[in-house]
């Protein structure tokens, strides 16, 4: 048996003169190059996040440390505003602690 060929139907010679003759003819498109070079000069004209980072350091700084001190004042606000209410409860409840009239029942 031949090892070197697969189908053993199909004659060696017959497979090697049709893929020697067998040419590849590609559809030809008229504007290939124009739409190459545009997509080269799209991809120039796109900025990456880093880069961009780098062009507008300044205003993203700002924009940094707006976000970083409104977070702190909003933080603050919230904490004063739960010892506030933490305050409350503890006056409310050493003065209830002092009544005279609740020793009584106790």
């Amino acid at each position: 048996m031949n090892t070197h060929n697969m189908n053993p139907l199909i004659p060696r010679e017959s497979l090697q003169n049709t893929l020697a003759t067998w040419r590849v003819k590609p559809n030809k498109e008229p504007a290939f190059r124009g739409l190459v070079w545009q997509k080269i000069a799209d991809r120039k004209n796109v900025t990456a996040w880093p880069s961009y980072l780098r062009t507008h350091a300044i205003p993203a700084a700002g924009f940094l440390a707006l976000a970083v001190v409104l977070g702190a004042w909003s933080g603050h606000m919230q904490a004063r505003e739960q010892a506030q209410q933490q305050r409350d409860a503890l006056i409310i409840e050493y003065v209830q602690s002092l009544d005279a009239r609740a020793m009584l029942v106790q």
